[in-house]
């Protein structure tokens, strides 16, 4: 059977390493610069945005999963967030 199915020659497990995103703010709170990171685990991919952050704020992100914040706390961070109330229709 190995001799009917041909598999893709230096293909590397998904399992090896997980992409992250490390996302630099500028001090007014925008986004300065994206930077992808490859690495295994939470914590390489946190001390490689850590080395990569030159100073700015940074959030690391596993795809839509929040993983740290490194680097200065400078500016305001959202700790939750609420729903507002729809608002009341003003009586006519």
């Amino acid at each position: 059977m190995a001799d009917v199915v041909s598999f893709p020659a230096g293909r590397q497990s998904s399992c090896a390493t997980s992409p992250y995103q490390a996302y630099r703010f500028a001090p007014d709170g925008s986004v300065r610069s994206t930077i992808p990171i490859e690495a295994a685990t939470d914590a390489d991919a946190a001390e490689r945005a850590l080395y990569l952050s030159d100073g700015d704020r940074v959030e690391l992100w596993s795809r839509a999963r929040f993983v740290a914040h490194v680097g200065p706390m400078d500016g305001p961070v959202a700790t939750s967030i609420t729903l507002l109330e729809d608002e009341p229709a003003p009586d006519p």
